[in-house]
């Protein structure tokens, strides 16, 4: 019995897939006046990220701060040495209803990609609102990292 309980088991434990998830932190970078800027780093699972809601992961300070701001630029950085991405890569940001409203494909995996205004789509800035949502085409292996910079305008 001992035997069937063991070998039931084993086979459990090798039939099982591993569900590994993209880790993705939100979190300040600065402030000034009416100018915001937060980030997000994205550690890759080694697949794409499916369209994931950034203000659901947002700590509360930078919530309360993002939610009715106007998204202006975006700068993406992708990581170093043993985290750099192996592939160019496209960023979407999609509104609150998951319609896209910015799109950047062949994004460096080895350099900085500054200064892309998020008015280019859409023919107006995006506001972050009660969801902002953030996809990735696959970047490379799993750990690899980019970091994305926003910066925004937040009225009084």
């Amino acid at each position: 019995m001992k035997r069937i309980i063991l070998a039931f088991g084993i086979v459990l434990l090798l039939a099982t897939q591993s569900f590994a998830a993209w880790t993705l932190t939100p979190s300040w970078v600065s402030k000034y006046a009416h100018y915001v800027q937060w980030k997000v780093i994205c550690t890759s699972d080694g697949d794409a990220l499916a369209k994931t809601d950034l203000v659901a992961l947002m700590p509360a300070g930078l919530k309360a701060v993002a939610q009715g701001s106007t998204m202006m630029i975006l700068k993406v950085s992708p990581g170093l040495t043993t985290v750099a991405p192996d592939n160019t890569f496209t960023v979407t940001l999609s509104d609150a209803q998951g319609a896209a409203v910015f799109t950047q494909t062949a994004v460096s995996n080895t350099a900085d990609t500054t200064g892309l205004s998020l008015a280019k789509d859409f023919n107006q800035y995006p506001t972050v609102s009660s969801a902002f949502y953030l996809t990735l085409t696959d970047i490379g292996t799993a750990g690899d990292q980019v970091t994305l910079y926003f910066e925004c305008w937040v009225e009084d």
